[in-house]
């Protein structure tokens, strides 16, 4: 049967659900309220943020600007702190296009069904990659046949015209390395940088003195054949969220983005006997995301850690059937097999972008969502938010964690981001249509 013949029956009767379900009761003087708390590392500089509180029928019962550096306490007066509400987080994000005079606004919305009462929200930012310019020069060389700066931007080239000079701006969190071809030969060198904290750093290198890398490439075999965007990192600390890069360099901006099923990844030690030394880090961390061009297919997205490089990566054995839209507000999709989190995510693009997320628990069949009302004071600001102008498009995505038990455990781990690489460490696998 066509999943659009299933699912438009069931979208029809949810008006006459939603009419059945109870406004939160109203408590005896002296019980507690519904309340959350909302703990903003922000500065008001760095971006706005808000919450509201729905109920069942979409009406906000509670909207609150959020104080910069600041914890706030959002409650509902007249609840039973047993009652659940739909949790939206807004984060305003304004920034000036350079040479311009033209500034972009970013809308954020993020919203959590049925967040029960007492739980703990932190809003802040766990990316601990710094930026460094490297510039290298590379001595009694007379050929630099191939330079590879893991998560490193190529800016200028080492070249006979330009002394062997190189400079590429890589992105790392204290520790960063290279590998290079020389002279013609087949057998790769590398340097390991460790300890970096400035802007920049200059090397001069002699290649000819730089260690040698005797063992083979470790090989990752693909789910299918895609352009992916992926990083493998060795693990120096998780705790300080200290990693090394492994993986090839950032594509040039604007140059061409390479299709591939299988990944070499090549690790800085020697693997000679002669040379004793041991690795600078423990286990690896994979992350991957790319989505197969075939029609009717997905997009595929990866976190987790590993002792030893992996030789494949696992295919999702659940599955989403193609979601339906009856507005602009409500979307239904069937979830297939088992998995702990299901998320719809729409986008309004341009110089005013808007995305809104919602995640909420899975269901054998067929699953639906209605988008809350917008509060009036953010309608009055951003009329595509406050008419649903999404294009009439939505993606969703069915998220399983490996070491975490269901939704309400993945969502608290969610909520309280006081973890970097707590997805990794929970054993990542998403699953998203491509529309």
């Amino acid at each position: 049967m066509n999943i659009h013949t299933k699912i438009l029956p069931a979208l029809a009767v949810l008006p006459t659900l939603a009419a059945c379900r109870k406004d939160p009761g109203q408590p005896q003087q002296g019980e507690p309220v519904y309340s959350v708390s909302v703990k903003n590392e922000f500065n008001a500089l760095q971006a706005r943020l808000a919450v509201f509180l729905s109920n069942d029928d979409g009406n906000v019962i509670r909207y609150q600007e959020l104080a910069g550096n600041a914890t706030t306490l959002v409650e509902v007066p007249g609840t039973r702190t047993d009652d659940r509400f739909d949790c939206t987080i807004v984060k305003i994000i304004t920034r000036d296009a350079p040479g311009t005079g033209m500034s972009d606004t970013l809308v954020n919305l993020t919203t959590y069904t049925g967040l029960k009462s007492g739980e703990t929200i932190n809003l802040r930012d766990l990316f601990y990659k710094q930026t460094t310019d490297l510039n290298l020069t590379f001595t009694n060389v007379t050929s630099v046949d191939s330079v590879v700066v893991p998560d490193g931007i190529t800016f200028v080239r080492p070249a006979p015209s330009n002394n062997f000079n190189g400079q590429y701006r890589v992105y790392h969190t204290g520790k960063l390395w290279l590998r290079v071809k020389i002279n013609g030969q087949s057998m790769w060198r590398f340097i390991l940088f460790g300890n970096i904290d400035g802007p920049t750093l200059d090397a001069t290198l002699d290649a000819g003195l730089m260690l040698p890398i005797f063992a083979t490439p470790k090989k990752i075999t693909l789910p299918f054949t895609a352009a992916w965007d992926f990083s493998v990192e060795g693990i120096v600390d998780t705790a300080g969220a200290k990693y090394l890069a492994m993986g090839d360099q950032l594509p040039v901006p604007g140059g061409a983005i390479p299709v591939y099923s299988t990944l070499d990844i090549f690790e800085p030690i020697s693997n000679d006997v002669f040379d004793p030394a041991p690795k600078p880090y423990n286990g690896f961390r994979v992350r991957l995301s790319g989505a197969d061009p075939t029609p009717g297919s997905y997009a595929y997205s990866f976190d987790r850690l590993y002792p030893a490089i992996p030789a494949t990566l696992p295919v999702p054995a659940f599955d989403l059937q193609p979601t339906v839209l009856a507005d602009n507000r409500l979307v239904a999709t069937q979830c297939i097999g088992s998995f702990d989190v299901l998320a719809f995510t729409r986008s309004h693009p341009g110089t005013l972008g808007i995305t809104w997320e919602v995640f909420m628990p899975p269901a054998i069949g067929i699953v639906s969502y209605r988008l809350p009302d917008v509060p009036d004071n953010l309608g009055a600001q951003f009329q595509p938010l406050k008419n649903y102008d999404f294009g009439g498009k939505v993606k969703v995505r069915a998220e399983d964690y490996e070491y975490l038990n269901g939704y309400e455990t993945a969502i608290h781990k969610r909520l309280l981001n006081n973890d970097p690489v707590w997805q990794a460490k929970a054993g990542y696998l998403g699953r998203e249509e491509v529309q």
